[in-house]
């Protein structure tokens, strides 16, 4: 069995948009990068990076998650939608009552 290692540049991309999704507000890079104790230039790659993909927004000096984010959450609740469509379709197909 192959054992993959972690990238640690993805782990970090992770913290940011998991800390800026807990935010109730936009945050600045700086203090980003103090609650995830990374350096501030690591930070700010990691934050224009995602913002180049729309995943974070800047407003002035500060960040919030983007819309890139949403993107992923539609597509995620369409494709288990489609899942829960094609399993009522089978049960009905079997002769089994769909009751919702």
């Amino acid at each position: 069995m192959t054992t993959y290692t972690r990238i640690a540049a993805v782990e970090k991309t992770i913290q940011v948009l998991r800390f800026l999704a807990d935010q109730r507000e936009p945050v600045s890079g700086r203090a980003v990068a103090m609650a995830l104790d990374l350096p501030v230039g690591t930070t700010m790659c990691h934050l224009v990076t995602l913002e180049d993909q729309r995943m974070v927004r800047k407003i002035g000096e500060h960040w919030e998650l983007g819309d890139g984010m949403a993107i992923f959450w539609a597509r995620r609740k369409a494709q288990l939608e489609g899942s829960i469509a094609r399993m009522k379709n089978t049960l009905t197909d079997i002769g089994v009552e769909n009751n919702g």
